[in-house]
């Protein structure tokens, strides 16, 4: 098959994958977080932005620099995904990401897991790379929420 016959085939499937999770996956559920949680949540927004805006100080000291100019959207959004990493991260090391009323934890870890690596190798050869960083962010919260569960598994286990 040509590329972008297969191209056309995963978006499809992509967009028939994405009505089934909003049509059978998604009840209106109201997460609940408990107030330990919320404060680590605040630290961790806290944290991502303080790296949003060291990243950006960093950024703007080589505005002028012809690599930048050729891939600033690029920068630019890696910055501000290597923010929502830190928060991400900060919360599920912490054990505030998911609330504790919230279900299929495993599940949407797993997701996360495969739409990591779908977006990293469906776009690895693309120029400015914004997908893969998605795929990487996405790549590393997923991980990091089934290590996590699995820790705390052992751990009760013992």
């Amino acid at each position: 098959m040509d590329e972008i016959n297969l191209f056309a085939i995963g978006i499809l499937v992509g967009i028939i994958v994405y009505i089934l999770m909003v049509a059978f996956g998604s009840q209106k559920r109201k997460h609940k977080y408990d107030e330990r949680q919320k404060i680590i949540r605040a630290q961790g927004i806290k944290w991502g932005f303080i790296v949003l805006v060291c990243g950006e100080l960093v950024v703007t000291c080589f505005i002028k620099n012809n690599f930048f100019v050729k891939y600033s959207i690029t920068i630019n959004f890696a910055v501000i995904m290597l923010s929502l990493t830190v928060l991400a991260v900060y919360d599920i090391l912490h054990g505030a990401y998911f609330a504790f009323n919230e279900k299929h934890i495993k599940s949407d870890s797993w997701l996360d897991v495969v739409l990591g690596i779908c977006f990293i190798l469906g776009y690895s050869n693309d120029a400015n790379n914004v997908l893969s960083i998605l795929g990487v962010f996405w790549l590393v919260i997923g991980v990091l929420s089934l290590f996590m569960l699995h820790r705390d598994k052992e751990s009760d286990r013992l």
